[in-house]
């Protein structure tokens, strides 16, 4: 029975506790970044600079909003009349309260932006630069190694100009911050819809953790609890990394 309690908390720890609090850490640092970029820069340059930023961050509700089968009435990517409303971008859209799906598809279509942006950048890495990934090194099938997992951030970060020319290392940390500078701060709007899908969130983690234990695939799960934990934290260390590049960088056109 301990056992069991200990699988179901972990599961439920996981899946939901561990993306909320990457995704609130990630979104403080994601507001320093976008304050920054204003107090150096001016307001419009969360349009000129932060612009791709921004429609990533609106994309990725959107795109979530219609996998969970919600209805979008409106999707502005980019809004350049942002002075009348203090909305650089806005997606919105309705569901069912009676759908259990839609309902817990909130949770996702909150947290978006922090994954699209996050796989904008892996992206950008892997087609600029032709970067090369290795996450081998982030643990045993067991154990979570957070040295590792910080030591493997770095490492692909350094792989990854070894095989870039200067031209596309340039343009990638160009739109690097681009993306991050506005793309990983969320509103409290988008935490609002976070919290309205996580119970039933909760009860389907439940559910499926349940079907795994009786099924006895308990080592699959536990090898899934670790994976997911451990990919979570390297999209976390990635996106401050990002975004302390793009504060650096910000501060220093800022004196000039």
């Amino acid at each position: 029975m301990e056992d069991y309690f200990r699988w179901i908390l972990g599961v439920l720890v996981t899946f939901t506790v561990v993306p909320y609090l990457t995704a609130r850490i990630v979104s403080w640092i994601g507001h320093v970044a976008k304050k920054t970029l204003v107090d150096n820069l001016g307001n419009n340059s969360q349009l000129v600079v932060g612009g791709l930023g921004v429609m990533i961050h609106e994309l990725g509700h959107a795109m979530f909003a219609f996998i969970f089968g919600h209805k979008v009435t409106k999707v502005q990517l980019l809004n350049v009349h942002y002075q009348n409303s203090g909305a650089l971008g806005s997606v919105q859209h309705s569901w069912n309260e009676n759908n259990i799906y839609q309902r817990l598809g909130n949770f996702f279509i909150g947290l978006a932006p922090y994954y699209t942006c996050s796989v904008a950048l892996y992206l950008l890495q892997k087609f600029l630069l032709n970067a090369q990934f290795n996450f081998s090194s982030i643990g045993t099938e067991t154990t979570l190694n957070a040295t590792n997992l910080v030591e493997s951030v770095l490492n692909n970060l350094k792989t990854a100009f070894a095989n870039g020319t200067w031209s596309m290392i340039i343009l990638y940390l160009v739109l690097t911050i681009m993306i991050a500078s506005t793309g990983y701060d969320l509103s409290d709007a988008d935490f609002s819809t976070v919290h309205k899908g996580i119970i039933p969130w909760l009860i389907v983690q439940f559910v499926i953790g349940n079907i795994f234990i009786i099924v006895g695939k308990i080592d699959l799960l536990n090898s899934y609890l670790l994976y997911f934990t451990s990919f979570s934290i390297l999209f976390m260390v990635h996106a401050i990394i990002s975004m302390v590049l793009a504060i650096i960088v910000i501060k220093i056109l800022g004196i000039f």
